[in-house]
Parts: C-alpha cells; structure tokens; sequence
C-alpha cells in the first residue's frame, strides 16, 4: 500500500512538471516580503589558535530572527541574535557575558519552475563579544520593555556565502530554506504580485 501511494505521488510530480516550463525567468516577475527564524553564529572554519575545533561553535550560535524581501529575483535577507541578558527584567550589578551574531545576504532566485527557486547567496557576517550591563536601564519606545546595554569588546568579520531552496505551495505564499556558512534558517513570506 505505501509502496502505491510513493508511486503515484511521484507519477503525479512527473505529470504536473511536464506541464511546467523549466526555467522560466517570467516566474520572478513578482515581489515578497518576508520572516526569517533559525541559528545563527556557527562558523565552519578553526577558531583562533586551536585548529581542531571546527563547525558549530554552541558558545556563540543561537537562535536569530531577520525579514527577506525579493524584487524581479533579487533576493535579500538579514537575521540577528541579540544578547541573551538584553531583555531581562532583573536589574543587578551583574555584568554577563554574551554575544551576539548576525548574517546579511544578497542572491538571486533562480526559478527552477514555477513554484520552486534555488537562491545561491552571499553576503558578511560576524559575531561579537562583551558584557551586558545589569544595571543599565533603557525603555523600548515601542514595546515599553525594558532592556540593559550590551557593551562590545570583540568582534569577528566573515565572508558569507550559501544556498537557498524556495517553493510555493499555494499562490501568495513562499516557504524556504537557507544555508549558508554562518547561518541556517527557515523562511516564510507573502508574495505580493506571484504569477498564477
């Protein structure tokens, strides 16, 4: 039965691509905007003086947030993890260690078919070090939360470079997935002019 079921589905992707025209640049005639959410911070290359550790470093890779934005097949995206202590409510005398990282790419969504996109991409990187203040005070205007200042001590620039697998399931809605050397999240967005 599940040996059936595997076939026909496969059969029934045969049938809907024949119809579909590889490659057809038409489909980035559209624009959309968009929600990122996944990890950023690992690097795949030797950290400082140690060389054998390499991949993902747990002291600085955490969980991020970004917006993308895509116009004619340009692709842009940014994510962001801030510190750790930034939002706490606790006001202290503490000064924690934390860190924060972030990833900004550009690409170009190359459209396989109609509803699936390859986007390579590249773009800059780093993460930073330093202390969060416990003692410090500010008010977000907008959320009216309170936040400590992150004081930088260090920070560390990279290249960035990676890939990206896009479809859209239904009109007006993009799902996706990117890899890159510091950073792998997934991504949703509305498609504002997608072609029916």
């Amino acid at each position: 039965m599940k040996k059936s079921i595997l076939i026909a589905a496969v059969l029934l992707l045969a049938v809907g691509s024949a119809k579909a025209q590889w490659f057809d640049f038409s489909n980035n005639l559209r624009a959309s905007i968009g929600f990122n959410l996944g990890v950023v911070g690992y690097d795949l290359t030797s950290h400082g003086d140690d060389k054998n550790v390499t991949g993902f470093d747990k002291n600085i890779a955490g969980f991020g947030t970004g917006v993308n934005l895509s116009f004619m097949g340009l692709y842009l995206d940014f994510i962001y993890q801030s510190p750790e202590h930034r939002w706490d409510r606790k006001v202290t005398q503490a000064e924690y260690d934390d860190h924060t990282a972030l990833a900004i790419n550009v690409g170009y969504q190359v459209p396989v078919l109609s509803w699936l996109f390859v986007t390579p991409v590249v773009g800059y990187s780093n993460e930073t070090w330093g202390k969060t203040l416990g003692n410090s005070i500010g008010v977000d205007s907008e959320s009216h939360s309170i936040y400590h200042d992150y004081k930088r001590t260090d920070i560390k620039n990279h290249f960035n470079y990676g890939l990206g697998l896009m479809f859209r399931p239904v009109d007006f809605i993009e799902i996706g997935a990117m890899a890159t050397s510091h950073a792998i999240y997934g991504t949703i967005s509305y498609s504002a002019s997608a072609k029916k």
